[in-house]
């Protein structure tokens, strides 16, 4: 793939996006032929006047020009190209040109190879360009070197370029987050480049950061590739054979197919004759049923239907006559597991009890009404209502029923209950209920068919035929039980081994046959045995069978229906088998697929013929030459699986009716022909999900916003009502001809309410059509006159502003018009802030004062509305006239608008879903219809297709069209009819009402001068079903969109949320909420959403919106005035380092030291490493319940390095607790184990003890402990020299000696260590759970020991600082608040400023306040904010940290027990960040006087110094290092203050120290 002597790359692609190859499944290797990419011009801006010249004098110019720029067969010459020219300017070698260089070819992209050798390459430079003739000088070298880097590094980028597009296409082809996947490389460059393959790797990583890629070299190069896709060819010929020949028995022929039919025929007469009807396996059971409706019935009917776990009652309401028509009400009950396998009592009187309930539901207890009983299970009829049960199925095992009249057993139990009476006329199957209900609606049925779990078909058959029942007069149903066809072997030769494997496997082996191989209970069964065959075969599954796949049952026929759906990619049938544990190739899914196809085709053909036999036996039983008959049909399988009707339909020439669709037979599937295209699967809606997600994406990032469709303009409303506004607000409501205001006063009482009151004022035409100027002092006079009546003329009260056409906006109080639109032209507004022009309206007034705060649009009122209701609000959504949602979305994501925290409400401005063209495969012809006839063509297309504006029109274009094809109100078209806007909206919610939905459509057609028939009604009404079920599918689907965004936000697994929704549609229409609610459940049913109707309209949202801002901006004021005191300026800073200064003099000074607060300890360090420190040295760690011993080996030379052993210590509670003497004993036994361990116990090592406690030095090795901390309490140590007492335990123990140099801290350890690796390091910082610094004083300075010379190492103990009150003007509240409950109250107030240990709990006091002032957490100080030292400082790194979503943040909150919204989470931030940067600047002035003091000491204009830091909060923190440094640089302008980290200055500090001390002893030695 990668340049060699030339490039190119290949990769699989799906064979759907390959147009050039017939076919859409699995996938196939493209050659790309990528080294012509640029032959068109496309690179032009990035080829140089080298590669032209390279072009020009190739064989083929013009022609594979990113061959050219990148390949090995070029590289060379191009770098020669660039010398030769360079040379020519004088600038290589000289000016000097030999003929070798002058010869193309001569350098080769060999040479670029060599050259770029990582040890060799200078030295391979010399020699090449030697060969070339020439003389090179080193920078000669050099420079050639580095055009050698530039050329090939150009080359790996380009390719890295193509690369990452190329995996890019594979991501999306896959629609995955992450692609995983592996490059396989080649060629003369990537091999034997040494740099090459590291490059375009670290690139193509840095280019497509979500994609996993593993580069593999070929080893054998294209001849083993070549012989490999030869194996891969000979493999799947030789797997495509057994396929077929494990699948060629499904594959019936048309003579197989007759021979099904003939042998069903048989069997159906079989069936029907007395003799043979014991021994047929179809066995024809007489229903009793003697006719079809004939649109007379008429009354009030109660139907029973038991077949499963629930249980149904019905009462029917049948009318007839001109207005026929059926209405159902209807009640669900369970059926207990205890009833199902209890008594037959028990179930009958349940039944009964259910009835009864419902007929008191009903109100119609009194009533004694005939009864149908749909009963599911085999029974033996001996009239209509008349059946004995013959075995109970799908889990019932009632006791005493099989064999009893199951209508007896009804009738005995209602007795029992003696509550009711009923007349139970009928008992019937499942199979002829189908085919009664379509026949009400169509004549023409009489037959009935179940396909879906169960297969089985009824029909009307001739009483004379009919030897099992008495009578020759007229036609009866007849329940032909087919299931069982075949139970005799009549169809063993289309059987196949799989067949009798899932018969064998079944509860009722040899049963029911013919079902097993059509129902849907047992087509995935028959596909989980295939698939088993095939991958013991090793055919699929890589040859693994899955414990999975073994399970039976595990393949259910839903699965078919979905893996076989057209419109399904093979990415998508790999997730579905991966969802079944199946983890499966490409090629997988293609034959998974397949074995699909043949099973389901298999079944509907067998299906067809079973009907065919059926209809040829009516058919003849009635001497016709041609039959025309319809067949109701009910199930699962049928209505789902996407061809199993189509392969049914093909083997009979039969009208098949489905029970979903109730219109007239022919007329139906007309209207399905023409709205076909209006209907969707969940698994279209959720395409058109993802291609919604795709635009809100586009929408918001900042390169793609300008193309985008859907805009998702900011709003700048960032926070949703919270229950604490409170005020008197003005709402002003313009978006049409009536103007409203609204006076909104919100109180809190006891509880938060709302009173509002409004008025109307009309908006004239002429207005609306005038100038700007007019308009908007209409407006105003409106506002003074409302606000006259209310008599508020002298308040200056708050104003929301609903402006409800397209606006931007870049802050809330303004909104530039973009365009008009609903009838509004009024000049000289578009392009203006409508804003500023009602505020000048209302000055030239100059009668009343208006503050407006806040312009919305009224999906956003609308959301504020219902946000005031319900807090979890977070989505607005309009339906009517227009349609648009809004929603909160995270600020991070918005790249229109600065800022990364909390979150604002985006108006998607989602009509224009679709302009882009990306809904073209769902728009029909009437949609562009409509469009082509709009104000606005190819624009809004989303809402043309879902709004009140366009849905009455669209059905009004398939009326016409419809009746222009004679298809209704018999052909008749009125002038009424073709006129644009007579057929409302409102109209398609009046037809699709219940009740008086059909006399509506008489209604409203008669206006229209067509004189419908009953039949015309019923169509109308369907077509309005699916224009306005559409409709609801659509929204479901962009909805389903911003929802699954919130969630993806949150990060949460189920999102909870409430969507506030207005508009006339939404409202008005009978149907269109619950349907709309119904998909969304279903698409993202991840989510649980409470849908809101907004009452009070868009206006009262202006309000809210108003009445947060309001709120918002004056907590935002309280809160910067709380946190304004730790916002330190320039000058206070100064001023912090001055006092340092001071306290710094102070403390060197003999006289003042006493008393000053930075008590400078000497240390007697005397100076930093100077490299030559060399030898083994051991160094103690004690500073807490752990305790360290280290041996450090220092060598010193060119390969100077320190090497570190050590072992921990614990440090028993009783130890640290006990005397003196049991502490040092301890310290000396774990001294005594580690030599041991070290095999060192007869050395006698120098020592250093880094003793972290407060200690008065008077030597280097002499420390006077001052007092205990961190738990010690050990007796007889304070005011002792700890030296001395380690000195006396190691006596006691006289088991080695060792040579105690040095008792230091951990600042001054902190410094030595990175003095040892940067000798300007003088300064030792700890910024950690305290805070200290040491630096390297001037002795003449150091008036607390005696001598001038030199320098010495002083601890300033800097915590201190300000215990004198000289921080007081800039310590808060907060700070003393810290302090007053510490444990040393009063002291180490500047450590308590700016160290880990305090900071944390300052916030926790801020926290508290603000909380206390309802600014936080909704007012409620939880117990865990009441604890002290429960906020750690932590939790500020981590709060503060910029990768950390504000999601996150509340994360860490929620654990701490603070349960907070975003809101509070941007607070917390805030609040987290004043602290800490405080912290970092007062110690980055301390620093500062430091720096500076050195500077002074040492008489330097400028300073370059270095300072060694350790501590958590440097580390840890984000910002505090950064912020420090930069205070550093402003306070002490002359000093160039570096900072390197200190790696363990404890202990290997110590060690330092010891071998300086050693270094300097020594010395001191040899000068005597």
């Amino acid at each position: 793939m990668p340049p060699g002597t030339g490039t190119n790359a290949c990769y699989m692609e799906e064979m759907r996006h390959i147009d050039l190859v017939e076919g859409d499944e699995g996938r196939m290797c493209i050659n790309t032929e990528w080294g012509s990419f640029g032959d068109d011009s496309s690179l032009e801006d990035i080829r140089t006047k080298f590669d032209r010249d390279i072009d020009l004098g190739s064989i083929n110019p013009g022609k594979q020009l990113f061959e050219k720029l990148i390949s090995g067969m070029y590289m060379g010459e191009l770098v020669r190209i660039i010398l030769v020219k360079m040379a020519r300017k004088g600038l290589l070698f000289q000016g000097r040109m030999s003929d070798a260089l002058r010869t193309k070819g001569k350098f080769q992209t060999k040479h670029v190879a060599e050259i770029e050798n990582y040890k060799e390459g200078l030295s391979n430079a010399k020699e090449i360009l030697a060969d070339l003739g020439l003389s090179p000088s080193e920078d000669d070298c050099i420079a050639v070197q580095h055009v050698c880097t530039i050329v090939s590094f150009r080359s790996a980028n380009l390719c890295a370029a193509a690369l990452a597009a190329i995996l890019t296409r594979l991501q999306e082809n896959k629609k995955v987050k992450r692609l995983r996947t592996t490059v396989a490389m080649d060629g003369t460059v990537y091999r034997t480049h040494p740099q090459y393959a590291k490059r375009l790797h670290k690139v193509v990583r840095r280019l497509v950061p979500d994609c996993h890629v593993r580069f593999l070299l070929s080893e054998s190069g294209s001849g083993k590739g070549a012989a490999m896709v030869t194996a891969v060819a000979y493999r799947l010929v030789s797997q495509r054979k057994q396929i077929d020949e494990t699948l060629a028995p499904f594959k019936l022929s048309r003579q197989h197919l007759q021979d099904v039919k003939d042998k069903m025929r048989v069997e159906l007469e079989r069936g029907l004759k007395k003799d043979t009807h014991h021994s047929a396996s179809v066995k024809m059971l007489p229903s009793y049923v003697y006719g079809t409706p004939d649109g007379t019935e008429r009354g009030k009917f109660l139907a029973l239907d038991l077949g499963g776990t629930n249980f149904r009652v019905l009462l029917v309401k049948i009318y007839s006559g001109l207005r026929k028509s059926i209405r159902m009400y209807n009640k669900i009950y369970a059926i207990p597991l205890e009833i199902m396998q209890g008594t037959g009592e028990e179930l009958f009187d349940h039944i009964v009890q259910c009835i009864s309930d419902f007929l008191d539901y009903m109100g119609m207890k009194n009533a004694c009404l005939p009864l149908g009983f749909t009963f599911s299970f085999p029974c033996r009829q001996a009239g209509i209502d008349k059946g004995s049960l013959v075995s109970w199925t799908k889990g019932f095992k009632a006791t005493d029923c099989e064999g009893q009249d199951v209508v007896d057993m009804l009738r005995e139990a209602m007795k029992r209950r003696n509550e009711f009476d009923l007349d139970i006329v009928a008992m019937v199957n499942d199979t002829v209920g189908t085919m009664m209900t379509c026949a009400y609606e169509d004549p023409n049925c009489e037959i009935g068919l179940i396909a879906g779990t169960g297969s089985n078909v009824c029909y009307m058959e001739e009483m004379r035929n009919i030897e099992t029942v008495e009578g020759e007069e007229g036609r009866m149903c007849v329940n032909t039980e087919w299931g069982g066809f075949g139970d005799n072997d009549c169809i063993e030769f289309i059987r196949t081994k799989f067949d009798r494997e899932v018969d064998e496997g079944s509860l009722n082996q040899g049963k029911q046959r013919y079902e097993k191989m059509t129902s849907g209970m047992y087509l995935g069964e028959i596909v989980r045995q295939i698939l088993i065959d095939l991958t013991k075969h090793g055919l699929l599954f890589r040859g693994q069978i899955s414990e999975r796949l073994r399970t039976r049952g595990i393949f259910e026929t839903k699965f078919l229906s979905q893996i076989e759906s057209d419109r399904l990619a093979l990415l998508q049938v790999r997730g579905i088998l991966q969802q079944l544990g199946l983890d499966s190739t490409c090629d997988d899914s293609i034959i998974v697929k397949e074995v699909c196809g043949v099973v389901s085709r298999r079944a509907a053909q067998i299906c067809g013929a079973g009907m065919a036999a059926i209809a040829d036996k009516i058919r003849e039983n009635r001497g016709l030459e041609q039959l025309d008959i319809t067949v109701g049909v009910d199930g699962t399988l049928y209505k789902l699986h996407p061809h199993l009707a189509y392969y049914v339909k093909r083997m009979i020439n039969v009208n098949y009716k489905s029970i979903i669709y109730m219109c007239p037979g022919k007329l139906f599937y007309t209207i399905d022909k023409y709205l076909y295209a209006m209907r969707f699967s969940d698994e279209m809606l959720l395409d058109i999900l993802c291609r919604f997600r795709k635009d809100l994406d586009s929408g918001l990032a900042r390169d793609t916003n300008p193309t985008a469709t859907v805009k998702m303009l900011p709003t700048f409303v960032r926070s949703i009502p919270d229950g604490s506004e409170k005020g008197d607000f003005i709402a002003l409501d313009l978006g049409g001809s009536n103007f409203r205001i609204l006076r909104v006063k919100v109180s809190h009482e006891k509880k938060q309410t709302v009173q509002m009151e409004s008025q109307i004022y009309d908006t004239p035409e002429d207005i609306m059509h005038g100038s700007g100027t007019r308009l908007f002092d209409h407006v105003a006079e409106c506002l003074g006159d409302f606000m006259e009546k209310q008599k508020i003329k002298d308040k200056k009260l708050p104003v929301g502003f609903t402006f409800s056409f397209p606006c931007s906006q870049t802050k809330l109080d303004e909104g530039i018009l973009l365009t008009w639109t609903k009838r509004f032209k009024a000049s000289g507004v578009e392009g203006m802030d409508v804003v500023k022009l009602l505020n000048k309206a209302i000055k030239k007034r100059g009668d009343y004062e208006a503050d407006i705060m806040a312009v919305v649009n009224d999906t956003v009122g609308t959301m504020m509305t219902c946000g005031f209701d319900d807090q979890r609000c977070e989505v607005g959504v309009i339906i009517g006239t227009g349609t648009n949602a809004c929603y909160m979305e995270e600020m991070r994501h918005i790249d229109l608008v600065e800022g990364d925290e909390g979150r604002m409400c985006i108006n998607t401005e989602w009509g224009s879903f679709g302009d882009d063209g990306s809904l073209e495969d769902i728009r029909t012809e009437f949609d562009r219809e409509i469009d082509r006839g709009s104000l606005n063509p190819g624009k809004q297309l989303f809402e043309k297709m879902v709004s009140g504006m366009y849905m009455g029109e669209l059905v009004r274009l398939i009326l016409v069209k419809m009746a222009k094809e004679g298809l209704l109100f018999e052909g008749r078209i009125t002038p009424e009819l073709l006129t644009k806007g007579k057929f409302e909206t409102k109209h398609i919610s009046a037809i699709e009402k219940n009740k008086e939905g059909l006399t509506k459509a008489k209604d409203i057609l008669t206006r229209l001068g067509v004189e419908p028939s009953h039949e015309d009604c019923i169509a109308v009404q369907h077509v309005c079903t699916i224009v306005s079920f559409r409709s609801a599918n659509l929204i479901a689907a962009t909805l389903g969109g911003i929802l699954g965004r919130l969630r993806d936000n949150k990060g949460v697994p189920r999102l909870r949320t409430t969507v506030g929704i207005d508009g006339s549609l939404y409202k008005m229409h009978p149907q269109y909420a619950r349907r709309l609610q119904k998909m969304v459940r279903r698409l993202v049913s991840d989510c649980d959403v409470r849908f809101l109707l907004s009452e009070s309209g868009s206006a009262k949202g202006a309000a809210m919106v108003t009445a947060v801002a309001y709120r918002l901006a004056d907590q935002t004021r309280q809160i910067n005035e709380t946190l304004a005191e730790f916002k330190l300026s320039h000058a206070q800073l100064l001023e912090v380092k001055k006092r340092m200064r001071t306290e710094i003099e102070n403390g060197l000074g003999k006289k003042t030291h006493e008393s000053a607060t930075v008590k400078m300890l000497p240390t007697f360090v005397r100076s930093t490493t100077d490299g030559s420190e060399n030898g083994d040295f051991l160094a103690l760690d004690l500073g807490g319940t752990n305790f360290r011993v280290l041996l450090v080996k220092i060598r010193s030379g060119k390969r100077r390095t320190v090497e570190m052993h050590n072992k921990i210590y614990a440090i028993p509670v009783e130890v640290m607790q006990g005397t003196g003497d049991e502490l040092f004993d301890h310290i000396v036994h774990c001294i005594s184990d580690f030599l041991d361990y070290m095999g060192m116990k007869n050395a006698r090592l120098p020592l250093g003890f880094t003793f972290s406690f407060p200690c008065k030095q008077t030597s280097l090795d002499a420390g006077i402990l001052i007092n205990w901390t961190k738990g010690f309490k050990t007796t007889d140590c304070e005011g002792e020299d700890v030296v001395g007492l380690l000195r006396e335990g190691i006596k006691r123990h006289e088991e080695f000696d060792l040579d105690v140099v040095a008792v230091v801290n951990d600042t001054v350890g902190t410094m030595m260590t990175c003095a040892y690796e940067e000798p300007t390091c003088e300064i030792g910082l700890i910024a950690g759970t305290g805070s200290n610094a040491c630096y390297m004083e001037e002795m003449r300075n150091i008036e607390t020991v005696e001598g001038d010379e030199g320098r010495m190492c002083v601890n300033m103990e800097w915590g201190a600082f300000g215990d004198n009150g000289c921080l007081d003007d800039i310590r808060t509240q907060y700070d003393r608040a810290v302090d007053d409950l510490s444990l040393n109250a009063g002291r180490q107030r500047y450590e308590k400023m700016c160290s880990g240990m305090y900071l944390g709990e300052i916030v926790r006091n801020i926290l508290i306040d603000l909380t206390k002032r309802g600014f936080l957490f909704r007012g409620q100080i939880s117990e865990t904010l009441k604890t002290r030292g429960i906020f750690e400082t932590k939790f500020l790194s981590q709060i503060e940290s910029d990768r950390l979503a504000l999601l996150q943040v509340r994360g860490i909150l929620q654990q701490l027990g603070l349960d907070s919204t975003c809101d509070d989470s941007i607070i917390v931030k805030e609040v987290c960040g004043v602290v800490s940067r405080r912290a970092a600047q007062i110690c980055g002035a301390g620093m500062a006087a430091i720096a500076d003091k050195i500077r002074e000491n040492r008489g330097l204009e400028q300073l370059d110094i270095t300072v060694g830091v350790d501590g958590t909060l440097y580390k840890l923190h984000p910002h505090f290092s950064l912020i420090m440094h930069q205070t550093v640089k402003e306070l002490a302008p002359k000093c160039n203050v570096n900072f390197l980290l200190s790696e363990d200055g404890s202990g290997k500090g110590a060690a330092l120290i010891t071998a300086v001390a050693c270094r300097l002893r020594e010395q001191e030695q040899q000068n005597k």
